[in-house]
């Protein structure tokens, strides 16, 4: 898992970002932005949320 300060703000996403970004994805960007409730995440990265289930 990734060091909490280079985690993905996205709540539920456990991917990791660089130093300088503060999302993974512009999907956890989105889903923020538009304050959306997911279940899993859904960024489509390999070992989170919904990329696991699949």
């Amino acid at each position: 898992m990734a060091d909490e300060d280079n985690q993905c703000a996205h709540e539920i996403c456990t991917c990791p970002t660089t130093e300088d970004a503060e999302y993974c994805s512009d999907h956890c960007k989105d889903a923020d932005d538009q304050d959306l409730t997911e279940i899993s995440c859904d960024c489509g990265h390999t070992g989170c949320g919904a990329a696991m289930a699949a």
